[in-house]
């Protein structure tokens, strides 16, 4: 291996584009055989001209094409000849008949000599086809697919541009790099995206010029003239790709998910595939499904009805609200002579889906053989832009390999066909428990769009729907773009149409082998409370005005520097010997992008825009399990995820009335502001929202200190929150050991319902008093104006924040003396214990097998409860009282709710169960990757997702936070050598590397902070690397906490809970 190579990334491109003489085989010395013959004889009819060297080969030959080649040689000896045409036969005194007696002599000496690849380059290619890479033949050679047989290639090059192809199409050889940029167009990438191998200084610099990655092969130890002329690195052979690490690195390429394998049928792959920049979103666009309608959503686009309740009483939820299907613009049929290509009917010999997190798309590809037995191949590859956020488009490329065929190419936008709900996994078993799931969407009208008028404006097409319960419109407008491929001309015929249903463009042509047809779809979408249909109409035919004449190319590369500056601040880097483990939290890790980056304002739902699960509804997920992540990386998502919040001010006021309740209070669950809870046990009872709001809202402040949005309704919130505590909960005891109470109220665990004394709600709302009469003082001190009048507005005085701070201070908070533990609420400890170990998965989840009464009557956990509260007040909890409490809750948990896994696993690592927080980390990082739950049809959690960065960075990395400064506590797992990411902090970023005996700080800022390790204060200064050194990484304990053990506990407290028998 010689000095010139660099780290070579192999999924940084799509597509190989090989030279094939000193590339794939050694055709060089066929060609220099033959030209020798050629010349030689050729020669000797002059005296005295000098004889044809070697070296003329190398200076004049290598790399040229063929008649080029000719006329440089003559000319080296001063001899003139004219250039004849392409059909010259040999004996004439022409170039061309001089280059056609070479073609002769080649296929003389490779008939009679033969050719073996390289093993090094067959090994490689055989190494990139098996990624799943795109592979070309790029070469001079007019002989380039007879070598590509002789040597058993050709099946392997479905597109080969050689001599002959580029003199069909008028292309212009090497150096210039018209031959490249045609094979890339016909493979539908960019240049950019794809890689060329060449030997050659001519190819090298072609590549360059057409913005090519290029690796030069240098062979003939020329490895200093190809760097010259531009290659990105050399090596001597192929072979130094091919080891065990690199081939791992195509398989376990960690910045992509692969799906080569069949389809399922219980849309989970649909979910962990689809794309969403936070407004926007589409389901895994996969090819040959027919119409496809139910799969593209906008957040906040919703119906909404009157809620029936069989009793009714005052108070309860009144406004149902779902969120509802945007006319999908996913819908792409082809159809070959008439036959049309679809799953189940046409024979596939490749079918895969690839979902890239550096490019923030999907790439669709399959490979077909027709009845008549021709292949085709059709490829698609679609984008969310982040950019540009109403934006979606579609690159689709249709290519005929090995016949001619009437292509016909259906492009669709397809409205809403029928009200439904995604089909229950048979995981769930919720058919066999004959109860509605949840965790799905609630049915909206038969059919929530009406038809509000459609438009054919030149090439671009559109239709809009009212949604009569809401009051919204939606309107969605296209505009395609259609070329043909590999040197096709022909005529295509487009026709358009619309109507109340769909929105089609159906594009046609006779096309010959090698040729295809490329669509390019724009789509773009609008929707409004406020304005009418037409409006959305219009807006979108503005907005393609200067989208589409951005162009496709364009808005790839956008959305791929958007990424990258994504990453460069949200990456968390694992090293560990799993090569599977770094892809699986990037997968996490972008999904929080896709539910979050353009939401711009509107809520985050507990599945983003990835599906409708949980009727598209906004939960406090959002605030104790997304915002961390937010917060920390990407604090203008952080802000516009607190300014939903700040918007539902007047709907929680209202809310907080009709409770009898001073302040505000937030929904538990919405879409438009209004509580849509219809359960109201674990529903509106679940008054820890407005905690979890606040609790947001404070690191959010911590980081950013951002006064202006303190202002801007950040201070409403603190106090209209603090309001609603002080007016729900009351006092006992006598003055001077007065205790504050909260009862009939929810916390997170939602198997235990409307209960006195949460432990979680009650150490929340502490908080909750306490930081908000603080930050409000401190307001009064930095802005005694903007206060002033603020104080004005809410009719705020300094004797009510004294009232709550006093409150504050008076909190009730549970525990058992006896037992050793904070109840989770007042009477949790007097409940029976549900035997978990003898209830089998078919009876899982309990809310589908079992009344809520039955439930309401035990210890048992839907999810983590008091343990979260050890996590998020972490200060207000000794080690003793962590590892007590852990010990109890932790077999009582059923984990039924996604939510749970994470918590559990970042109290696993700090109480030092290192394997059973790696267990937990491990569920949450599978939990829709392997849909262990059952439901990921429904939509990605976005919670679990937000709850695996938390899990890496409070678990492992063991940062804690509640008292506004950065605290860690390594708890490093064992078979990792370290973990690094990078958090902003007050303007500035810390990087952050953990490892097993130190972890390391760089501060990238202008200003000194403080940060803590294990207690001890650390002065970070900018620009500087600070090493501090670590004796371990916690307290080990093996095994993991046992119900017998519970029960055990309760027996020496003498406490008589008997267990049931089942």
């Amino acid at each position: 291996m010689n000095a010139y190579r660099p780290e070579y990334r192999h999924r940084d491109y799509k597509a190989v584009l090989f030279d094939l003489d000193g590339v794939i085989t050694p055709t060089a010395l066929l060609h220099r055989r033959a030209w020798h013959e050629l010349f030689s004889a050729y020669f000797d009819q002059f005296p005295g001209v000098a004889s044809y060297t070697e070296q003329d080969y190398f200076n004049l030959l290598d790399g040229r094409p063929r008649y080029d080649a000719v006329q440089a040689v003559l000319a080296s000896r001063g001899l003139e000849l004219p250039w004849g045409t392409v059909e010259d036969p040999a004996g004439l005194d022409t170039i061309c008949a001089l280059g056609n007696m070479k073609n002769d002599k080649f296929t003389e000496v490779l008939l009679r000599d033969g050719i073996e690849p390289y093993a090094g380059s067959l090994a490689y290619l055989r190494q990139v086809l098996a990624a799943g890479l795109d592979v070309a033949v790029v070469s001079s050679s007019r002989n380039a697919r007879m070598v590509l047989s002789a040597a058993g290639l050709e099946e392997h090059f479905p597109l080969v541009m050689g001599g002959q192809e580029a003199a069909a199409r008028g292309l212009a050889g090497k150096p210039a790099p018209d031959t490249f940029l045609a094979a890339a167009a016909d493979l539908g990438w960019r240049p950019e995206e794809c890689v060329v191998f060449e030997d050659a200084t001519s190819g090298v610099a072609a590549a360059r010029a057409g913005g090519f990655g290029v690796v030069g092969v240098a062979r003939e130890e020329n490895a200093a003239e190809l760097m010259e002329a531009g290659a990105h690195f050399v090596i001597e052979d192929l072979a130094e790709l091919v080891s065990e690490d690199s081939v791992q690195a195509w398989e376990m390429d960690s910045w992509s998910l692969l799906r080569d394998e069949h389809r399922d049928t219980d849309g989970a792959q649909d979910t962990v595939f689809s794309l969403g920049n936070g407004f926007l979103g589409a389901r895994a666009a996969q090819l040959g499904l027919g119409d496809q309608s139910g799969g593209t959503f906008i957040n906040g686009l919703h119906e909404a009805w009157q809620i029936r309740h069989a009793e009714s009483a005052f108070g309860l939820a009144e406004t149902g609200q779902t969120m509802i299907s945007a006319p999908d613009f996913r819908t792409l049929r082809v159809f070959i002579n008439d036959e049309a290509l679809e799953v189940g009917r046409t024979e596939m010999l490749r079918d895969e889906l690839r979902l890239d997190f550096r490019d923030g798309t999907l790439c669709a590809r399959t490979l077909w053989r027709t009845a008549e037995g021709h292949r085709v191949a059709v490829m698609a590859r679609t984008m969310i832009s982040f950019t540009d956020r109403h934006l979606a488009l579609q690159d689709v490329h249709v290519r005929l390999l090995d016949a001619p065929a009437r292509v016909l190419v259906q492009s669709s936008v397809v409205g809403y066909r029928s009200a439904r709900t995604v089909a229950s996994p048979e995981e769930t078993d919720a058919s066999a428990a004959g109860v509605a799931d949840p965790r799905k969407s609630e049915e909206a009208s038969q059919n929530p769009l009406h038809p509000a008028g459609n438009a054919v404006n030149g090439s671009r097409l559109g239709i809009s729907y009212a949604v009569p319960g809401s009051g919204m419109s939606v309107a969605a407008m296209v505009e395609h773009q259609v070329s043909t491929t590999g040197g096709a001309d022909q005529q295509l015929r487009i026709d358009r149409k619309t109507s109340d249903e769909s929105a089609d463009e159906v594009i046609s042509a006779r096309l010959e082998a090698g040729q295809g047809i490329r669509v390019s779809k724009y789509a773009v979408y609008n929707c409004s409370r406020r304005h009418p249909a037409q409006e959305m109409l219009q807006r979108s035919d503005r907005a393609l005005d200067h989208l589409v004449e951005q162009g496709m190319d364009e808005h790839f590369r956008t959305q791929r520097d958007f990424m990258a500056d994504f990453w460069q601040r949200s990456d968390v880097v694992v090293d560990c010997d799993d090569a599977g483990l770094q892809r699986k939290i990037r997968w996490n890790l972008f999904q929080l992008a896709q539910a979050a980056g353009r939401a711009d304002g509107l809520g985050i739902s507990a599945k983003g825009v990835s599906g409708n699960g949980y009727s598209g509804h906004y939960f406090w997920d959002t605030e104790i399990y997304v915002m961390p992540f937010l917060t920390y990386t990407n604090q203008q998502w952080a802000r516009n995820t607190l300014r939903a919040r700040v918007a539902m001010i007047p709907a929680a006021t209202r809310r907080a009335s009709i409770m009898n309740e001073a302040g505000l209070l937030f929904p538990w669950r919405t879409i438009n502001g209004e509580e849509a809870s219809a359960y109201y046990p674990a529903g509106t009872a679940q008054y820890h929202i407005n905690a979890d709001v606040v609790y947001s809202l404070n690191r959010y402040l911590s980081v950013m200190e951002d006064d202006e949005f303190l202002l801007a309704g950040g201070a409403e919130i603190l106090a209209g929150t603090a309001r609603m505590w002080a007016s729900l909960g009351f006092w006992r005891g006598q003055e001077g050991n007065e205790r504050f109470h909260i009862h009939g109220v929810t916390g997170p665990d939602e198997y235990t319902a409307v209960v006195n004394d949460n432990l979680y709600t009650n150490v929340m709302a502490r908080f909750n008093l306490r930081r908000s009469a603080q930050l409000l003082t401190e307001l009064a001190g930095q802005h005694p104006e903007q206060y002033a009048s603020l104080a004005g507005k809410l009719e705020l005085s300094d004797e009510e924040i004294a009232l709550w701070l006093k409150a504050a201070d008076c909190m009730h908070i549970p525990y058992s003396e006896s037992v050793g533990i904070h109840p989770q609420d007042e009477h949790f400890l007097n409940r029976e214990v549900w035997d978990l170990a003898n209830t089998g998965p078919d009876k899982r989840p309990l809310l589908l097998h079992y009344h809520p009464l039955v439930i309401y009557r035990f210890q048992v956990i839907k999810q983590a409860d008091a343990v979260l509260a050890l996590w998020l007040r972490s200060s207000d909890f000794t080690a003793e009282q962590k590892l007590a409490d852990f010990n109890y809750y932790d077999p009582l948990t059923t984990g039924d709710s996604t939510l749970s896994a994470t918590v559990q696993s970042i109290l696993a690592a700090e109480v030092g169960y290192r394997e059973l927080s790696w267990e937990y980390f491990e569920h949450a990082l599978n939990v829709d990757l392997e849909n262990l739950h059952g439901n990921t049809g429904d939509g990605v959690h976005v919670a679990s997702t937000g709850g695996v960065w938390s899990g890496l960075i409070y678990g492992f990395a063991g940062l804690r936070d509640d008292d506004d400064r950065l605290c860690f506590d390594p708890r490093l797992p064992e078979a990792w050598r370290s973990i690094s990411f990078s958090l902003a902090w007050h303007g500035m970023r810390i990087a952050v590397r953990l490892e097993r005996e130190s972890i390391t700080f760089t501060l990238d800022g202008a200003h000194s902070r403080p940060i803590w390790v294990r207690g001890e204060q650390v002065d970070l200064v900018p620009g500087e690397s600070i090493v501090v050194p670590l004796a371990d990484q916690g307290p080990v304990r093996e095994g993991r906490p046992s119900l017998d053990k519970v029960l055990e506990v309760q027996s020496e407290a003498g406490v008589d809970v008997p267990r049931k028998a089942w």
